[in-house]
């Protein structure tokens, strides 16, 4: 059942117009600047399971964006709010110098439900561009290497080592900030390994991903994954999969890399992993790069804030959520009636909508034309939807990562605003 919404009280001085306002005065202008050019301006007031409302409560959003998985369980998630409040009751942020039992029991759980044996030891930040910055450190300690290899137009983040394995024109951080073009190599073919293999050698410490290509959604063939895993293997290139929007159920199981016969070096996980309440991402790696990295030296990685008895509560409250049959089964269900509902909508609309790719609750439609891909998140917003994004590269899909928690109207009410936004574009042609 989808939560009741709980009113919060709000500042009654306080309104969406307002807001905007603020931000083109004193704040990050670029946000209200993107919501004002593209008719999608929202100032979130409250949020339940799977909808936003704004301040004013004129406008109900569904969000099946869900910040790239951030609130994967829903929004405000009872059992995770009663987790945290439970959690603030007992403990702070802690003393980063000090163990403590919270964070050791975080690092049991993950190793136990980890794709594959040998990822047995974690380290816990605050955000998985942390955690990316540090695997890719990890990487050139233990290859004494510093090259890097990854996607064109894939994502990891926008600070630190993860904004130089950014390549996207769109979201990377690159050229914005003139970082150094020398230290990470792009593929720009993804699922063909010559692709990568190409760009392997000597001077590379890591090869970092995503299992699915970021742009389009679609997942890797076991073939692809497969080569360049041997191939990283044979020239002592540590793989690092990037499961900060996959992980966590989002495919069916906990993890993507579950789905295919891939054992990576390192995993990153984040987003959902602090149920859209407390900021938490980890590491997940194998005994020997952990100790190498930790274990045989002065400070191999401290933060003031990361690996809190709090976080790790929130986390594994969110580990165990995710390992229920009843929310897999719900997961299985949303895959089923979303490969329904797409294909029903490109058989009554062949000139609007193309076959796309479902995988658990990671969703996409094909569109047809240039025309529809720019009109159509948009027009979803103005039906009450939110999607993920639509894709920058060919093939032109919109996107979408409902909440894992969702029940079957919400997938009927996406197709009702997929369904409305073709047929007024065939009324208008």
């Amino acid at each position: 059942m989808e939560p009741i919404l709980v009113t919060i009280d709000k500042n009654p001085a306080a309104s969406s117009k307002d807001v905007l306002s603020g931000y083109l005065d004193r704040s990050w202008a670029f946000l209200a600047e993107l919501q004002q050019s593209s008719e999608m301006e929202f100032v979130i007031g409250d949020s339940q399971g799977s909808y936003l409302w704004n301040i004013e409560r004129t406008h109900r959003l569904l969000d099946c964006g869900n910040a790239g998985g951030v609130h994967s369980l829903g929004h405000r998630n009872p059992e995770l709010l009663a987790t945290l409040r439970t959690a603030f009751d007992r403990h702070d942020a802690g003393i980063w110098s000090m163990p403590t039992a919270e964070s050791l029991a975080l690092q049991d759980s993950l190793a136990a439900m980890a794709p594959s044996p040998g990822l047995c030891r974690c380290v816990t930040t605050l955000s998985s561009t942390d955690s990316i910055d540090l695997a890719l450190m990890f990487a050139m300690r233990c290859t004494g290497r510093n090259k890097l290899v990854a996607y064109r137009h894939g994502y990891h983040g926008h600070g630190g080592l993860a904004a130089l394995v950014t390549g996207s024109d769109y979201d990377g951080q690159i050229e914005h900030y003139s970082l150094s073009r020398s230290q990470t190599r792009f593929f720009d073919e993804y699922d063909r390994a010559a692709s990568v293999t190409q760009l392997l050698d000597g001077d590379c410490a890591a090869l970092i991903l995503e299992l699915m290509n970021f742009e389009t959604f679609e997942p890797a063939s076991p073939a692809f994954l497969q080569e360049i895993a041997a191939d990283c293997r044979r020239k002592g290139i540590l793989l690092i999969v990037d499961e900060t929007r996959t992980g966590l159920g989002r495919s069916g199981l906990p993890w993507l890399t579950s789905h295919y016969a891939l054992s990576p070096d390192i995993i990153i996980l984040g987003k959902g992993l602090g149920g859209g309440l407390y900021p938490v991402s980890v590491l997940l790696t194998t005994q020997p790069i952990y100790d190498r990295c930790l274990n045989e030296g002065h400070w191999g990685f401290s933060s003031s804030m990361a690996g809190s008895p709090i976080a790790s509560l929130v986390a594994a409250k969110v580990i165990e959520i995710i390992q229920r049959p009843d929310l897999t089964a719900n997961v299985k269900s949303l895959e089923t009636q979303l490969t329904q509902e797409f294909a029903a909508l490109c058989d009554e609309f062949p000139a609007v909508f193309a076959p796309g790719s479902v995988l658990g609750a990671i969703a996409t439609i094909g569109l047809r034309s240039r025309s529809v891909r720019d009109a159509i998140q948009p027009a979803l917003f103005k039906r009450g939807v939110m999607c993920h994004s639509v894709s920058l590269i060919e093939p032109a899909v919109v996107k979408f990562f409902p909440c894992l928690t969702s029940e079957a109207s919400v997938v009927t009410e996406l197709a009702d605003a997929l369904r409305g936004f073709a047929s007024e574009l065939g009324r208008n042609d």
